[in-house]
């Protein structure tokens, strides 16, 4: 077997996106950071940085990678809190469960976990209920990111109600609809947030226009372009 990492690999490194609470005057608060990986290009590094989420190796770089971009963050900002993206697979990986407790142990409140919607294989009816209930247990605060899309669906969702503080929901998942149906699909999970007491983040505010539609709602988080790009110090 091939224990190499792909040169593109060992080029990553992470940023760090705001979640922000905004007034109706478009005057934002940062909620939180979403920790992003990036490659050298400065964009997702798609399908090959996926898949070597699915071997130890590949874990042991995205978590030397991660270590140094939180160590490097929290150290001297104890007032912040940052999201790790965790991939369904990695959750396969004793090493990856080793890193999440240390990390929780050394910054307690101050990380959190967002679950991606992407999964290598058809999944089981109590898909991923053992391995979120474990992470709740470590101290975890979770969030579900990408709603509606692949495996985080609602019936997912409901499963996880009892460990979950926060769901996110991407406007680019309508990108081919009209405004009706966008603001029908965002009003349906926002709904379902606040019956749920549940935080609710919309992604992909690309532009004012949409900023300024959901600007003063307590109920509802930003995230996206709109409010400056990535950067990788916070």
């Amino acid at each position: 077997m091939n224990n190499q990492i792909a040169p593109d690999l060992v080029k990553l490194h992470n940023i760090f996106q705001p979640i922000l609470r905004v007034d109706h005057h478009l005057h934002a608060k940062v909620d939180a950071y979403e920790m992003l990986m990036r490659d050298a290009k400065g964009t997702f590094p798609g399908i090959q940085f996926l898949h070597s989420l699915t071997t130890q190796k590949g874990n042991d770089n995205w978590i030397d990678i991660s270590q140094q971009a939180l160590d490097q963050v929290l150290v001297d900002h104890p007032q912040r809190k940052i999201y790790i993206n965790l991939e369904p697979c990695q959750m396969e990986f004793s090493n990856v469960w080793a890193f999440l407790d240390t990390i929780y142990q050394r910054y307690h409140n101050q990380v959190a976990i967002e679950i991606t919607e992407r999964r290598e294989t058809i999944h089981s009816l109590d898909y991923l209920d053992d391995e979120i209930h474990r992470l709740k247990d470590m101290g975890y605060e979770l969030a579900i990111d990408d709603v509606c899309a692949g495996s985080n669906s609602y019936a997912f969702i409901v499963r996880q109600l009892s460990v979950i503080h926060r769901i996110k929901l991407s406007l680019l998942i309508f990108r081919n609809e009209d405004q009706e149906t966008r603001r029908n699909f965002v009003n349906a999970w926002q709904t379902f947030a606040l019956h749920h007491h549940l935080d609710f983040v919309i992604e992909g505010i690309a532009n004012r226009e949409l900023a300024q539609k959901f600007a003063g709602n307590p109920m509802v988080l930003q995230q996206g372009f709109y409010w400056g790009k990535c950067s990788a110090n916070i």
